[in-house]
């Protein structure tokens, strides 16, 4: 066996150890230690530290059992979490602050992903005829699902472009193998997606990135600041207040995770994820992990100069916040339970 493969086995058998210590060693049990978690294509690396949390046991040595409810994008597993079949939804800190605009108080407790971590690619049928942003005008653009982040950076960069969400037509097609077949049969111009599937999609000459918010020089290119917090895990302001113990377990787990996503090594990783989630392509996983190390939160702390930020950029092409002035962003986000897990980690 060799010595990645031994470690990431050693970090799974710890999580179960953890499992059977967490009883003795917790003063206070969550008040739900079973729920639901919502996501939108759990097995793309913008969720990895979701996945990592539940294969390393992090959850269950906090007490919990987590049920994990993939769906096609952001958008989905928003309305599960708000019609009440999940509890708690992974997905993108933008949705919070929509909501607010809506009325609906949802927060943000603990950061996954510290920038939006979503490529734009344009498919390669149409690359002669692309020269700018402008170009996008009339296109078929694939996203995980309307009303998603991949669906936010497209509004985005058609209104940098002078355009307007009626401009293109958008696709839902998901994140991961549909996603791939989508593109590579043809039935989209371009592409709004996320690692390992872009990189994938690369590699193949499907497509070329046009714009991207994998780094700091991308994201500042598109939204004017490389502080943009976005995968995160949210819920109902309800469901914190009346569950507190819950939400710091789940925040503790998450935190315990990031701080063994920043040492662990790239084989390390691969080898503790579902092996379906390399998609056949082992090297190709390793190369879009390798990009995507920098975009993961080191600390799950939501900076307030980042969610202003987001939301300011909102303001520009989302009819809903720009409509709805005067929004306290504070209301989107407490820290407290990551403050609380930091902490207790040191």
């Amino acid at each position: 066996m060799n010595l990645s493969r031994r470690s990431a086995r050693c970090a799974l058998l710890w999580g179960a150890v953890g499992l059977l210590l967490a009883p003795s060693v917790r003063s206070a049990m969550p008040e739900k230690p079973n729920l639901t978690i919502a996501v939108g294509g759990k097995s793309s690396l913008y969720y990895l530290p979701l996945t990592l949390a539940e294969r390393l046991g992090y959850f269950q040595r906090e007490g919990l059992s987590v049920e994990i409810a993939d769906f096609a994008g952001g958008s989905k597993a928003l309305q599960a979490m708000i019609g009440g079949s999940a509890d708690v939804t992974a997905g993108g800190y933008d949705h919070t602050i929509v909501m607010l605009a809506k009325g609906q108080k949802v927060q943000a407790f603990v950061l996954m992903v510290a920038t939006p971590a979503i490529s734009v690619g344009v498919a390669k049928a149409r690359m002669p005829g692309f020269h700018s942003l402008k170009d996008l005008k009339g296109m078929k653009i694939g996203v995980s699902a309307p009303g998603s982040s991949t669906h936010m950076v497209v509004n985005r960069l058609l209104a940098s472009a002078g355009l307007g969400p009626d401009d293109v037509s958008i696709v839902g097609v998901g994140t991961g193998p549909g996603a791939v077949a989508a593109v590579r049969a043809g039935q989209l111009d371009a592409i709004a997606g996320v690692e390992p599937a872009i990189s994938m999609l690369e590699s193949a000459g499907a497509i070329t990135v046009v714009a991207e918010t994998m780094t700091e020089k991308g994201t500042r290119a598109i939204f004017g600041t490389p502080q943009l917090p976005a995968g995160c895990l949210y819920t109902k302001e309800e469901f914190i207040r009346r569950n507190p113990r819950t939400v710091q377990a789940l925040a503790s787990a998450m935190v315990r995770t990031l701080q063994w996503l920043a040492k662990a090594s790239d084989e390390e990783i691969a080898q503790a994820v579902p092996p379906e989630y390399l998609m056949g392509e082992r090297r190709l996983y390793l190369t879009a992990l390798r990009k995507s190390r920098d975009t993961y939160s080191k600390d799950g702390l939501i900076p307030a100069a980042g969610a202003q930020a987001l939301y300011e950029a909102l303001r520009g092409f989302d009819a809903t916040v720009k409509d709805a002035p005067g929004l306290m962003i504070g209301q989107t986000y407490d820290m407290a339970f990551v403050r609380k897990a930091l902490a207790e980690s040191r």
